[in-house]
């Protein structure tokens, strides 16, 4: 299978997993008599219950001078009252990626939204439950019984394990990104390309007619596709049974060969390729966006080469002159259709002659 199949494959798993939530949440209304309570929490007091008679222990050891091992003693109890705190860090970093997770869900796979294509379905399936989106378990282990190796343990509802997230690493992560990977949004950008260059979009001239108002939509003269004689070409098409309205062609080629265009696409990809730590979020561009285009796919959780990140340059004007600049555009005002000329019957006159 290849890299593009994978990817679909992939989107196409969280899909089903989105429409399974989707058909538990829909049925929630319809089972206010039952006790349905999306996900298990932890329980502390089994969690915490060896570690705090441990640190009584040791505790009072070292107060009355029997202890052992002072030095490691004291290591163990601070160990043990640190993982409070770093556990407290994790449920807020945690809390503040659950947050947003419903919002970047509904945006999946556009701007804005989540990357379906790279996020595993494991972790897509364990940030629903701890979003009580969906049912299932979650738990707390110390990995080899060392307090400062905290994972949680995330099971489905009939305790399949789903995936396991260390506390430590969520942490860390939580410095530079989310635990899931968002697309970047440059509509903003691409729309101030727009409305910062009139020599080529062609914009409503304000009330002082001075000022440039609103886009129109349309190119200016010398960006429309011209005929052999050098004047614009146009091509009238029927908009009604009666009216017809002339259409222009935009000239594509001439706007991607601009200077402003090539400084304005290079400004906007470099900012992409160097807003974040990871390439994750460029790759997630590539594959949701750009892909459409250029049907070139990118492997997720890698680091771009000079080479790759060049080519995401060149696609993302490949891509913005196929989907944010149109094919055509009006030319003036609709008109009626020629009618056909009614043929004039004239009557001959025959006269009579009186013979």
């Amino acid at each position: 299978m290849g890299l593009k199949e994978q990817l679909i494959k992939n989107k196409q798993d969280n899909e089903e997993v989105k429409f399974y939530i989707s058909e538990y949440q829909s049925s929630l209304s319809y089972r206010l008599g039952e006790d349905d309570i999306p996900s298990q929490d932890v329980n502390w007091s089994d969690f915490f219950a060896p570690y705090i008679e441990l640190y009584a222990k040791l505790k009072l050891q070292l107060e009355n001078g029997s202890s052992e091992n002072p030095v490691q003693a004291r290591k163990t109890t601070e160990n043990i009252s640190k993982s409070v705190k770093t556990i407290q860090e994790c449920m807020e970093n945690i809390a503040s990626n659950t947050e947003v997770w419903n919002s970047m869900v509904q945006m999946e796979s556009m701007m804005g939204g989540l990357d379906m294509m790279s996020t595993p379905v494991s972790r897509f399936k364990a940030l629903s439950i701890l979003n009580d989106d969906l049912k299932g378990i979650i738990d707390i282990e110390a990995i080899d019984n060392d307090i400062n190796n905290l994972a949680w343990v995330i099971y489905d509802e009939t305790g399949i394990f789903i995936e396991r997230l260390l506390v430590n690493k969520i942490n860390i992560l939580s410095e530079t990104q989310n635990m899931f990977v968002t697309i970047p949004d440059t509509s903003k950008q691409n729309q101030e390309f727009k409305s910062t260059n009139p020599e080529i979009f062609e914009q409503q001239q304000g009330g002082n007619n001075q000022e440039p108002g609103p886009l129109t939509g349309g190119v200016t003269e010398t960006y429309r596709v011209k005929d052999k004689d050098g004047k614009v070409k146009l091509t009238a098409k029927d908009i009604s049974s009666s009216m017809v309205q002339d259409f222009y062609e935009i000239d594509k080629d001439v706007i991607g060969k601009s200077l402003a265009f090539t400084l304005s696409m290079d400004k906007i990809s470099a900012g992409l390729l160097g807003a974040y730590q990871s390439s994750d979020q460029v790759i997630a561009f590539n594959n949701n966006v750009l892909a459409e285009v250029t049907d070139f796919y990118l492997k997720p959780g890698i680091a771009l080469k000079d080479n790759q990140k060049d080519k995401f340059q060149k696609d993302y004007k490949t891509w913005y002159l196929e989907k944010e600049i149109g094919k055509e555009f009006p030319s003036g005002q609709p008109r009626l259709k020629k009618q056909p000329k009614e043929e004039v019957v004239e009557e001959e006159i025959v006269e009579e002659q009186v013979v």
